[in-house]
């Protein structure tokens, strides 16, 4: 499926490349397409694909659609992706986990926002 818009964002040591699709049904088409994990009634409205080697340029990629819920979307796939680099993250020590969450999720917003692709 061809992209509205592809761009990087970044923190720290995480960089995510972003994949904004034009509907939900694109994103679920891509999430199932080569998979054999299916399950009755789940559509998928969103996903964090992690990079599949250690020396990525990408921490991996996350997917949207254009006509999601993004104010939801972007935290949440962005939550998976953090926590994929950053390993377990104890809830007393959880402030680095907060910080990378709350600026890539701007950053993306920012991005849609703007219409920039990179």
């Amino acid at each position: 499926m061809a992209a509205l818009m592809v761009f990087t964002v970044g923190y720290g040591a995480i960089r995510l490349k972003v994949r904004l699709l034009p509907t939900i049904q694109d994103v679920h088409r891509e999430y199932i397409a080569g998979r054999t994990w299916r399950r009755a009634g789940m559509k998928v409205h969103a996903f964090f694909q992690p990079a599949h080697h250690p020396s990525a340029k990408h921490t991996g990629t996350i997917v949207l659609p254009a006509d999601g819920r993004l104010e939801e979307l972007i935290p949440h796939e962005v939550v998976h992706a953090v926590m994929g680099k950053m390993g377990g993250v104890h809830w007393s020590d959880d402030e680095a986990l907060a910080t990378a969450v709350g600026v890539l999720s701007a950053r993306i917003h920012k991005k849609i926002n703007r219409g920039v692709a990179a």
